[in-house]
């Protein structure tokens, strides 16, 4: 088992990885003291439109090129081998099996901390892991007052809005994402045709 101080759960469908999110996960690195922050990609319905014939290995693979000079941080893709539906939950039981940590942060945007009471087994969660909030503009950061204050932490995020959604309308829309995926990441895009809009 591996130990270590504090780790940082950053988890998400990454379809694709952007620059916003290496830019959260290396903020809350700097603000909370994390040790590593774990990258989780989410599995992702293949029925959806948004998926564009994209693969659980392509977006892993896109993960791993986004955050490869980066020691901090790591791409756990076990949740993707999991049967449908895991929460968050599970998952952090599945991995306090392969790593040992004092502190554990569940890294979310403000604008999803009040639904976290909604969240299967919210409260046994919260007693394994920190919410560590990042704070976003135009949202509030109340604490809904059943959720323990001192579990939350907030950090400070890139107050700059990229979304992955933004990423591939404009891609297939043939405008460049430069800036805004990691150099590598634009490559195997492109190289692999990947968001290409559809005859």
């Amino acid at each position: 088992m591996r130990r270590y101080s504090k780790i940082g759960i950053l988890g998400g469908s990454f379809n694709p990885i952007h620059t916003g999110h290496t830019a959260i996960a290396q903020m809350a690195v700097e603000e909370l003291n994390l040790d590593l922050v774990l990258f989780i990609p989410a599995y992702v319905n293949p029925l959806k439109e948004i998926s564009h014939d994209v693969t659980d290995k392509q977006r892993c693979f896109m993960i791993k090129e986004a955050i490869t000079d980066n020691n901090s941080f790591e791409l756990w893709e076990k949740e993707l081998k999991i049967p449908t539906p895991s929460y968050t939950i599970n998952t952090v039981e599945r991995l306090s099996v392969e790593f040992s940590a004092d502190e554990w942060y569940f890294c979310i945007g403000s604008d999803n901390l009040p639904q976290f009471v909604q969240w299967h087994r919210w409260s046994e969660l919260i007693q394994k892991v920190k919410l560590a909030v990042c704070e976003r503009p135009n949202f509030s950061i109340e604490i809904p007052f059943i959720i323990p204050h001192e579990r939350v932490v907030f950090f400070e995020g890139p107050n700059w809005g990229i979304s992955s959604t933004q990423i591939r309308k404009r891609l297939k829309q043939n405008k460049s994402c430069r800036y805004l995926l990691d150099k590598n990441v634009c490559r195997f895009i492109k190289e692999n045709n990947l968001y290409e809009a559809k005859n």
